[in-house]
This record gives structure tokens, C-alpha cells and sequence, in this order.
């Protein structure tokens, strides 16, 4: 693999002509990924649905010393497997972590009438009472005292191997220092063969039909919280639920809010972090034969706060599913960020360094290489999650509505994003790091460095094999998994020296605007005051210039 490191002005430009080489491909992504969802939906002309569950489910503990491993798979760690690892210690926190099976019936679903753009779906039931046993992730906190009311309960993702909880490698600062409650559930069919793989004595039960289960799983993981606190959260007094889902379980969320959430009011608030112009399928599959672009539905009344990063307009055409924000609705578009930022990318790979130490990190061509891996885009996504997460636990339990944010600039064809003179983009909400720049930040990467593989038919043919693979649920194909990823996690190019000392002529110049700008954000409810306390502490400890 070739390495770059202190890329010059015109190599951003190069490359920024290059990230658009996938810009220009994301009409025809659409057309691709709606013919890979054809023939998912569950087709029976069944009765109208008058429930969106079938009954409560049981509940039984996990031990915590059970099977091979001796732990749940994803089970937040201490212990750094590489240097610069993220690690929580849930203890000193006054948490604990417990793991339990849910087992239940569920109703399948099947579209019911036509599904247009405006998101006002309806379902209708085509089986119901079919079984199903999965597992819940839970963290909580010991003292009733410190717990805030709130349980957020993540939609684990399992996209590329392992049921992996990218909302909680976010968020986990915000929710342990202030309080809330946890709960990752594992609600598709990949996610519980692939713990079963990993584990068969513990996992040994999991198991249902098929993906069209996933909606009423969700919707039981949230009525166990309420019903079954005293078995499931040792007791605590739960107020308000928030549903979240990241990448492809957004893209599953998504349907939720618009088709089940209507008929359950199971939850209080939802987080999507990082979804599509398209949403998911009502059964299975990772993108529905849906209508382009796919909104949520004007007449929701549950509020939701949607995360979208810049690589999530180059990659996942998220532009072409803007919306305005109502009552209910926030859309945070934050430039210079990643699907994949490296704060969660530190996080997750030290839990899969763990689970599956074969597993490689992407080899990926741009950026800045740290313990034999490039880096991630650093534009700090989990502190705006962080935000999102304290806005929306303000706005479910007082009604106080959050700061609009502003659409990162794009092209009025094809939606390329603009940038400024040092390849960064315009608009959208703008962290300090962005305002006050020291580094450009590029939303794609990639894992092959010919040229021929960054033209639109070259892009189109590796993004086909992609999406084609994620239809199974889980890359096998290690070269496929390295491109995707790479694409998904980015890279950043520090600034030359000479650059720094002409922006900012002193140390204390730079940590004066960088201060202003995250009082700024912080006044506009875009930081939390310990993310900003943190940043202002971190460049104040930097050397630049």
C-alpha cells in the first residue's frame, strides 16, 4: 500500500476532483441499490394491522461468566488491544452491564398500499405469532440516584461482521456522565448468527425467520424496558425511551418511524446517525424497492434528530432526502466529517481486535498511518452525537425544541459538496475544528490506488460488489470490506507548518479563535460542556502553530 503523509494544496484539490468522481456516480447508485432490494418485501394481502407486537416477551439473564469467551460479544472493555485504543471502565462509572435473552413472537409485515416519498406508510400483517429468541445488551447505572429517566436503545448494527453498537461508541461519555440507561438489541437475523458463530454455548438459542421479524423485536426491546425495568434495569424508574439507529440500522429506523412507530408510540424520541436516501425494507434486505428519496412522514409527532455527515451526502445521497424541519424534526448536517469518524473507529476496533483478533483494519491509500493503520477522518461526529443526544433528551422531557442546523453547500446538480480554498466544505454545522482549521477533512478514502478504480465505471462496478455483498449482511471478501470501509471512514491531511504560522501567528492566537468558535457551538446546543471543556483543553495543550 502506498502512503501519503503533509499532502500540498493541489493533492487536496486532486483528490477532492476524485471524491467527486462519487458524487457524480450517486444517481446511478440509486438505480443500483433499488434493483438489489426487489423481491424483499413480504407479499400476502393479509388483514389490515390492528398491533405492532404480539404479546410481551420473556426475559432471562445470561450468566455473565457463560459460554467460551466468558463474556457478551461487544462487552464494553478496560483493557486497550493496540495503543490509542478508547476503553471504558463501566464500574468506576457506577455501571454495570448485564446481558439477557428476549424471547417472543412477532408479528411479519408486508407494505400495504402504495409507499411515496412523503413517508405516510402503512403495514399490513402477512404472519404473525412467529418465534424468535435474541439478546440485549444492558448498561445501567447502580444508583437510582444518578439515573436521568432516560433509556436509549440502539438497533445494533451488523453490516460488515459482528454485532457491532456504533450509536454507544458515540455517545457513551454523554450517557455515562449524565445518566442515562442502555440497551443494544440485537433485532436481525445476521446479528444472531453471527453471535452464535462467535459463541455457540452462549448464544446456542438465538435465532428467528427472517429480517421482517426486526420491527416488532425493536418495538419489545422498548416495552421490556418499561414493562421489565425491575428485571432488566435492576429496578430503575424509567421515563422516556429513545430509539437510535446508525448506518444500516438507521436505514431500518428509518421504517420504523414512518410504518410501525404510528401504530406502537413505543417510543419517546429517536437518533438517526448516518442514513440513506433510501430506507430499508419492511423485510429483508438493506435497501428497500422503495420510493426515492425516502422521507419521514410530515404528520410524526415523535420527535427525531437526524446525524448526517459530509460522507453521508457524497456516499448515501442523503441530500437528495432533505427535508425541512418541523415541530418534530431536526437535521444536523456536520461538514468535514466521515460515515465513520475516528473516534469510533478506535472504539470499535478495539472491541473487534478483541473479538476477532484476525481481522484486519482496511489498508486504505490516504491519510495519516498510526500503529500501522490509517487514520480515520477525525472531525469529531460523537460530539455532535453527544449534542443530538442531550437535545433530544431535553426536547422529549420539557418540549424545548433544538437549534435548527444549517445544509452543508452543495451543488444544485448532483449535490457536490463546495469547498473552501483549503479542500474543506462549506456550510453545515461547524465544530471549532472546522472553523478553526489545522487539517483538511476528506469524507472518502480508498483501498485501490489505480486510477482506472476511481472512475465512475470503475466506482460503479466496486460499489455494485459492495451493496451486493451487504445484502447478505456481512462482507466476507476482505478486499470488498476494505474498500467499503475505506470509503466510509475518510482521512485527514494535517496543514505544513507554513500554513499553521500563517493562519494563526502565535499559540495564543489559534487557541483565542478556537475557543470563540466552540463557545459559539456550545451556545447553540451544537457541543455539550464537557465535550467543549475537553476541546478547549486539548488545543490549548496543542503546539500550533
Amino acid at each position: 500500500m502506498r502512503h501519503r503523509m503533509g499532502l500540498g494544496l493541489a493533492d487536496h484539490r486532486r483528490n477532492a476532483r476524485r471524491s467527486t468522481v462519487v458524487i457524480a456516480a450517486a444517481a446511478a447508485l440509486v438505480a443500483l441499490l433499488l434493483p438489489l432490494a426487489a423481491g424483499t418485501a413480504t407479499a400476502s394481502p393479509a388483514a389490515l394491522a390492528t398491533a405492532a407486537t404480539s404479546g410481551a416477551p420473556s426475559l432471562k439473564l445470561i450468566p455473565a461468566k457463560s459460554g467460551i469467551h466468558g463474556y457478551p460479544y461487544d462487552a464494553a472493555t478496560s483493557i486497550a488491544e493496540f495503543p490509542g485504543a478508547l476503553t471504558i471502565n463501566l464500574a468506576h462509572h457506577g455501571y454495570t452491564e448485564r446481558e439477557y435473552l428476549m424471547s417472543g413472537t412477532t408479528n411479519i409485515y408486508s407494505e400495504s398500499g402504495l409507499w411515496s416519498s412523503d413517508g405516510d406508510w402503512n403495514v399490513s400483517v402477512a404472519q404473525s405469532g412467529v418465534p424468535y429468541t435474541t439478546r440485549l445488551l444492558v448498561r445501567y447505572p447502580t444508583d437510582r440516584a444518578k439515573f436521568n429517566g432516560t433509556v436509549v436503545v440502539e438497533w445494533l448494527n451488523d453490516t460488515t461482521g459482528g454485532d457491532q453498537d456504533p450509536v454507544w461508541s458515540e455517545i457513551y461519555n454523554e450517557v455515562l456522565s449524565e445518566g442515562y440507561a442502555y440497551v443494544g438489541v440485537t433485532a436481525q437475523t445476521e446479528g444472531m448468527n453471527e453471535l452464535k458463530e462467535w459463541d455457540p454455548v452462549r448464544y446456542a438459542a438465538l435465532g428467528d425467520t427472517n429480517d421482517g421479524q426486526s420491527y416488532d423485536i425493536f418495538t419489545q426491546a422498548a416495552e421490556a424496558v418499561r414493562d421489565e425495568s425491575s428485571t432488566l434495569l435492576g429496578g430503575l424508574d424509567v421515563k422516556e425511551v429513545i430509539g437510535a439507529g446508525d448506518s444500516q440500522s438507521a436505514f431500518r429506523v428509518l421504517t420504523y418511524i414512518n410504518a410501525i412507530q404510528p401504530l406502537t408510540h413505543a417510543f419517546d424520541g429517536f437518533l438517526l446517525v448516518g442514513r440513506a436516501a433510501l430506507a430499508a425494507p419492511i423485510g429483508t434486505g438493506l435497501v428497500a424497492f422503495s420510493p426515492f428519496p425516502a422521507l419521514i412522514r410530515t404528520d410524526n409527532t415523535t420527535p427525531v434528530i437526524q446525524i448526517e455527515t459530509e460522507g453521508d451526502i457524497e456516499e448515501l445521497g442523503f441530500a437528495y432526502a432533505r427535508q425541512p424541519d418541523n415541530n418534530y424534526l431536526r437535521t444536523w448536517e456536520l461538514a468535514g466529517a466521515a460515515h465513520i469518524d475516528l473516534h469510533e473507529g478506535l472504539y470499535e476496533a478495539n472491541t473487534i481486535e478483541r473479538e476477532n483478533p484476525t481481522l484486519t483494519a482496511p489498508a486504505c491509500l490516504f491519510g495519516v498511518v498510526a500503529n500501522g493503520a490509517t487514520q480515520p477522518d477525525n472531525m469529531g461526529v460523537y460530539e455532535l452525537e453527544d449534542a443530538a443526544l442531550a437535545a433530544l433528551q431535553q426536547w422529549v422531557t420539557t418540549g424545548t425544541e433544538p437549534a435548527h442546523g444549517n445544509p452543508i453547500a452543495t451543488t444544485p446538480i448532483f449535490n457536490i459538496v463546495e469547498r473552501d480554498q483549503y479542500g474543506n466544505a462549506l456550510g453545515g454545522i461547524r465544530l471549532p475544528e472546522i472553523q478553526v482549521p489545522t487539517e483538511t477533512y476528506s469524507a472518502i478514502n480508498f483501498a485501490v490506488p489505480s486510477e482506472e478504480s476511481l472512475s465512475p465505471s470503475g466506482l460503479l462496478s466496486t460499489l455494485e460488489a459492495i451493496f451486493t455483498a451487504l445484502e447478505t449482511g456481512e462482507i466476507t471478501n476482505t478486499t470488498l470490506r476494505d474498500e467499503g470501509l475505506c470509503l466510509l471512514e475518510g482521512y485527514y491531511t494535517p496543514f505544513s507548518t507554513a500554513t499553521l504560522e500563517r493562519l494563526y501567528p502565535t499559540h495564543a492566537d489559534y487557541v483565542a479563535k478556537y475557543t470563540a468558535a466552540a463557545a459559539a457551538d456550545l451556545a447553540d446546543g451544537f457541543l455539550t460542556q464537557a465535550d467543549y471543556n475537553a476541546s478547549v483543553k486539548a488545543a490549548e495543550a496543542s503546539s500550533v502553530p
